[in-house]
Parts: structure tokens; sequence; C-alpha cells
């Protein structure tokens, strides 16, 4: 995991007052996997539902603003790695 990613992974923490597991993350290489595994570790964690669009747009947002990955390059199918070059 790059240091793009640790950074991207602290923001999504951040935002939503949760903690994702370092083994989980290993396996969730594709952008709607994530969305899924955030909108379940809030609802878990924080007894929050949030809709899975919700998720997906502040994913877009955050690696747009801090990124500068365009947003109409991320959809649920894109790889971080392969696809929008996160390291």
């Amino acid at each position: 995991m790059g240091l793009d990613t640790v950074e991207f992974i602290i923001s999504i923490e951040k935002h939503y007052s949760i903690t994702l597991a370092d083994e989980d993350l290993g396996t969730l290489t594709v952008v709607g996997d994530f969305i899924v595994y955030v909108a379940n570790a809030c609802e878990m964690q924080n007894g929050t539902e949030i809709e899975f669009e919700e998720v997906y747009e502040t994913v877009k947002c955050f690696l747009y603003r801090d990124f500068n990955i365009p947003k109409n390059a991320i959809n649920l199918k894109s790889e971080f790695v392969a696809d929008l070059g996160m390291g």
C-alpha cells in the first residue's frame, strides 16, 4: 500500500469517524468494493446508516481534491492502482 493510498484511507476514516482494518484493506482494490466496506463500517462502528451513493460521492470528491484524479475517471469498477494510479 503506497503513501497516496494510506493518506486517502486516513481521510476517509477521519471523515466518517471509523477505523478500517488493515487486513481488509489489502483486498479492497476496486472503488465499488471499498465503498460498500466503508458504508458497512459506518453502520457497524457508529450505528449510522449511510447511503452507498453518499459514500461514492465523498470518495470521488476526496480523490479529486487530494490526488487530482478527475471525477469522470472514477467509477465503481475502477481499480485504485491500475486505473487511478494510486500506489
